[in-house]
């Protein structure tokens, strides 16, 4: 598995590599925040004004977005989309 360090450098975590991503995954280590977001798939056009706050909300801090990860909201855990 591989270690994700926070420090006062790395304030948060943002995956690089594919590996990065399944690692957080299986350690249960993704959890939404105001500068993280995962989504299963894009909006679809009725859905462009969510989409829309969920990107806005990154204008202060910045943030990230992953497609493709769906979201257990019961166990609050996530997994790769099918």
């Amino acid at each position: 598995m591989i270690s994700i360090y926070l420090s006062p450098s790395n304030p948060r975590w943002t995956p690089k590599t594919e590996a990065d991503l399944k690692a957080a995954i299986t350690g249960g280590l993704i959890e939404e925040k105001h500068y993280f977001d995962a989504k299963e798939m894009l909006a679809t056009k009725g859905d462009n004004k969510e989409l829309a706050r969920d990107l806005a909300s990154f204008a202060i801090d910045g943030g990230t977005m992953i497609v493709g990860l769906a979201e257990d909201k019961q166990n609050s855990t996530f997994s790769r989309a099918r």
